[in-house]
């Protein structure tokens, strides 16, 4: 009984991780656009704008300038937990910070920023987000959105011990074009305990929901530099 509750221990405090992106265009992919044949379209003048429109996109090429700005927008609402306590909002501010602080290690980043809010309303289109970004001058998008959760699976060995996750979805656009240049999904994992300064349970799953985030958009952030320093410059 003793060794199955220390191999049980010993798989909570592992943690899982899982990072995918996109693979990138190879060089010798083809841009050369096939002309559409219209007259095979039964003269339906809307498809064929349409099937021209999708035509466009799927051989249009993405360079970047050498130097960009990336602006940053996050689609999950904020979570009230930033007003608690002074602990959170250091958490989250620390997350944000440590998100630029990486895009801008980048050699081609002269500015990683968050796109300023009074700049993009509710309604929230590709087309809105993209010319908010111009208007900000930012040569490539980064949108993200996050979705954490927590579990309490072996609360029966700790009482006080909590595993949290979070997946963040997220897409690089290029402003000029509108085309997604990388799509990356990463899932985080991260165990956390309760502690005296913890005022209740609930405090300490929702610091270990920030710890898994911070995680996920560290990984993100990797992405987008390795993504960056590896593609093609205008």
């Amino acid at each position: 009984m003793m060794k199955i509750l220390m191999i049980i221990g010993i798989c909570i405090y592992l943690q899982a991780c899982t990072t995918v992106g996109s693979v990138d265009r190879p060089l010798n992919y083809s841009y050369a656009s096939p002309e559409l044949n219209k007259h095979s379209i039964l003269n339906d003048t809307n498809e064929a704008l349409l099937d021209e429109k999708i035509n466009n996109l799927l051989y249009q090429q993405v360079r970047l300038p050498k130097k960009i700005r990336i602006a940053i927008l996050r689609l999950s609402t904020e979570n009230s937990w930033r007003f608690y306590s002074n602990d959170f909002t250091e958490l989250n501010d620390s997350i944000s910070e440590n998100l630029i602080t990486k895009l801008r290690s980048s050699e081609r980043v002269y500015d990683a920023s968050f796109l300023p809010s009074m700049l993009v309303p509710e309604k929230r289109t590709l087309s809105v987000i993209r010319e908010a970004a111009a208007r900000f001058q930012a040569d490539a998008l980064l949108v993200y959105r996050n979705s954490c959760s927590s579990y309490q699976k072996y609360r029966f060995i700790s009482r006080d011990e909590t595993k949290s996750y979070c997946s963040v979805e997220a897409i690089v656009l290029d402003v000029r074009k509108g085309i997604v240049a990388k799509s990356i999904v990463t899932m985080q994992e991260f165990m956390a305990k309760s502690t005296n300064k913890d005022l209740n349970f609930s405090e300490t799953v929702k610091k270990a929901e920030l710890e898994a985030m911070a995680k996920a958009l560290g990984e993100i952030a990797n992405e987008v530099v390795t993504y960056l320093n590896n593609s093609e410059k205008l």
